[in-house]
């Protein structure tokens, strides 16, 4: 096996790693606020206490909070509906992703802490995700 061939195969195990983690994050995601959403709903009420925009702010408290059953379950939703295009079109698993970390990141600087790292995960997994998409095209 050549140099190339092994790095290849090795940043191939990476990706695919990172994509698992990211199904398995999405995944578990849905859960955890399934059970929030049927257990605690009132628990979501600081989420945007550190927002950016006021416009996040008060979307928060005056939209998702008053009713926050229903828009944990659509949250839930969403989490596993990432999850489940990761596995069958990571293309679109990753945009969502991406804009999923990219919205997380409006409502404070906290949850850039989170975000970044994510993105930088997200971003490189996507890009082979795309380029795997092409290759896999022009056969």
């Amino acid at each position: 096996m050549t140099t190339q061939s092994a790095t290849s195969t090795d940043s191939a195990g990476v990706y695919r790693a990172i994509h698992w983690g990211f199904v398995a994050l999405f995944g578990s995601g849905a859960v955890i606020h399934f059970v929030l959403a049927l257990t605690t709903p009132q628990s979501y009420r600081p989420f945007a206490d550190g927002a950016l925009f006021d416009w996040v702010y008060h979307g928060w408290q005056n939209v998702f909070m008053a009713h926050p059953t229903l828009w944990a379950l659509l949250l839930a939703v969403a989490e596993l509906a990432i999850a489940v295009l990761l596995v069958k079109s990571p293309r679109a698993g990753y945009l969502a992703v991406i804009a999923f970390h990219l919205a997380l990141m409006c409502f404070g600087w906290g949850f850039w802490l989170w975000s970044v790292p994510a993105l930088c995960l997200a971003l490189p997994a996507a890009r082979h995700a795309f380029r795997a998409s092409r290759q896999r095209a022009s056969r």
